[in-house]
């Protein structure tokens, strides 16, 4: 099986757009609207018994004085009412009636920000927020501002019977499950979910500004409850029906959130253990929401089911890429653990049956795979370093990055650990004693050309080196008396390392920047073979063995090229492999990441 095109880069293609669940309207969408943030100083407590905010999106300012008549009806005629448009999955905006008592003439960007906008002025002993999507007479919206202590949802129905009784936390670091249990076992919840929420003057903290209206919700009400030391309550009011359903809309700063709540507790449940399934990924940043399972809890230290996302393409256009093999001698040494391991291709990232996957193991290089909130997720960055989003990396519960210099200032930027874990060899396959191939005592590159003449391969050429060239695409690019076969199988790329005077080796310009020491060094190294790369920044501390070399120049690649350049012994050599072979083991990378798969388990399961 051939091993070229290790892993391939492409254009980022942008992702398809929101699935949106409510009609729009024809008419002109609201162009820019303001993202109001909460106040740095305290907002202004009034002496009235209740405010309420009325917000609708942009295109239902129809229903809004529906909602200020039921407010006035509950509260009188000289309640504190405020209304605030905003706009959502790209709404058009409809006029504004001078007659109802708007915060302002335009509408804000997402519910986050209306909220904002409709306390900036100060709040009453009690804020009620309700939104134009409910329908609420004014017997409940009394009872729900009655008597509050903590931040409150309303039960609310759906208009075919389906309860929504707040957001529960049932899986930290993932979307929030939306209950809809018709009678839940107990009334406090993780979070508020639906825009029918009292809570009283002195828990109300600026609402975070995101553009999914549950999570901004949830985060909201959550934030509130922290602040206060309290909870969330959930209370039944009588009637209250949802009549829209809102669209998810994931960004960035969704996951963001998300991810914030990996050290928050798990959300009782009752009767349904610690288990969650995984929906499908929302776009275009691909959280996953959970539902509860049942599911027997297993000691950590029973064999874990593992799955390994790699980039690769299912089929035989996948099959020569380095990511397949990287990921068959990973899988191998987890099975030696005793672990149960499956490799999924970029058509499997996502499953119907993932939930039954203890972890999910994202072996990063081209492609950015959501998180399995069924699981403890990890993420081995290995190669492109540079279109790894700090958002991605927060997303995970562990993330590991096989550049020390990378990780570093991932960690810095991103305020979560990256830990150093270096990229490896198998040396069942890659060890001095294989057979000698037909290139020993020359020059050898093995690897595509990238669609490019790489540099060193073109010093190589134009130094006159005794050069033997494998590998896809060089028709054209090197002489033909260089060029060796297309394709080699494993055991025949390791002759080659074993028995070549010197193999060369480089790295794209961003993983040599990060410290990404590419496996072919290891590969070789475990060989008893001498490589010559290119720079890496860090290289010295990684690897200090003496049939490693760094050709900065066309002058030093000369010199390291000359067959009277003097390298170690045979018996030198077979000491450098038995230490690679012994700390730099696809063996040794496994021990870490089920140390770490242990680690999180146990965590995520208090």
């Amino acid at each position: 099986m051939a091993i070229f095109g290790r892993r391939r880069r492409r254009d980022a293609t942008p992702s398809g757009p929101d699935a949106v669940q409510e009609a729009r309207h024809a008419s002109e969408t609201a162009a820019s609207p303001v993202r109001v943030a909460g106040s740095d100083v305290p907002l202004p407590q009034l002496d009235v018994p209740v405010t309420v905010v009325v917000t609708t999106r942009s295109d239902r300012h129809a229903d809004v004085a529906r909602l200020v008549d039921v407010a006035r009806a509950a509260f009188g005629r000289t309640v504190d009412v405020r209304a605030v448009s905003y706009v959502a999955d790209a709404s058009p905006e409809d006029a504004f009636d001078g007659a109802l008592p708007w915060v302002r003439t335009d509408a804000v960007d997402g519910i986050g920000s209306a909220v904002n906008a409709g306390v900036a002025a100060g709040v009453g002993r009690v804020l009620v927020v309700v939104d134009t999507s409910v329908v609420i007479d004014a017997d409940a919206l009394r009872l729900l501002a009655h008597d509050v202590g903590r931040p409150t949802q309303a039960v609310v129905r759906t208009v075919d019977g389906e309860a929504r009784t707040g957001a529960r936390l049932v899986r930290p670091g993932a979307l929030p499950w939306s209950d809809d249990r018709p009678a839940p076992e107990d009334d406090l919840v993780f979070g508020a979910d639906q825009p029918v929420i009292a809570m009283p003057q002195w828990a109300v903290v600026a609402a975070p500004c995101l553009p999914d209206e549950r999570t901004a919700l949830t985060a909201w009400t959550a934030d509130a409850a922290a602040a206060a030391h309290t909870a969330v309550r959930v209370r039944d009011v009588g009637p209250v029906v949802r009549t829209v359903e809102p669209g998810r809309t994931v960004d960035a700063g969704v996951v963001d959130v998300v991810a914030s709540w990996r050290d928050r507790s798990r959300t009782p449940v009752g009767g349904l253990g610690a288990g969650v399934v995984a929906g499908p990924p929302l776009p275009p940043w691909g959280a996953r929401p959970v539902t509860p399972a049942r599911r027997s809890s297993r000691p950590a230290a029973d064999p874990l089911a593992w799955s390994i996302k790699i980039a690769a393409p299912a089929g035989p256009d996948g099959d020569g890429w380095g990511d397949v093999h990287f990921a068959a001698e990973l899988a191998a040494a987890l099975e030696r653990l005793g672990q149960h391991v499956r490799v999924d291709r970029r058509d499997a990232h996502v499953r119907d049956d993932d939930g039954a996957d203890d972890v999910t193991l994202v072996v990063r290089g081209l492609d950015r795979v959501p998180p399995n909130p069924a699981s403890v997720n990890l993420l081995w960055v290995i190669s492109h370093p540079d279109d790894v989003a700090d958002t991605e990396l927060r997303s995970f519960d562990r993330s590991f990055a096989a550049g020390p210099a990378w990780a570093a200032d991932a960690a810095a930027r991103s305020g979560v650990p990256v830990e150093t874990l270096l990229q490896a060899t198998d040396p069942a396959v890659f060890r001095p004693d294989v057979s000698a191939g037909p290139d020993a005592g020359r020059v050898v590159f093995v690897g595509s050309t990238r669609g490019t003449a790489r540099p060193v391969v073109r010093d190589a050429v134009a130094l006159g080196a005794d050069l033997r060239v494998h590998g896809p695409g060089w028709e054209g690019v090197v002489p033909e008396a260089l060029r060796g076969e297309p394709a080699l199988s494993r055991p025949e790329v390791a002759g080659a390392y074993a028995s070549a005077r010197v193999v060369l080796n480089d790295h794209w310009p961003d993983m040599a920047a990060g410290g990404f020491v590419s496996n072919r060094v290891f590969d070789v190294l475990a060989s008893g073979g001498v490589v010559v790369t290119d720079p890496v920044v860090g290289l010295g501390d990684v690897l200090d063995v003496p049939t490693l070399a760094v050709a900065r120049s066309r002058e030093d690649l000369a010199d390291l090229l000359d067959p009277a350049h003097p390298w170690p012994s045979a018996a030198e050599r077979a000491e450098v492999a038995a230490h690679v072979a012994a700390e730099h083991s696809f063996d040794a990378r496994a021990r870490v990441l089920l140390a770490a798969a242990r680690e999180e388990r146990t965590r995520l399961r208090r």
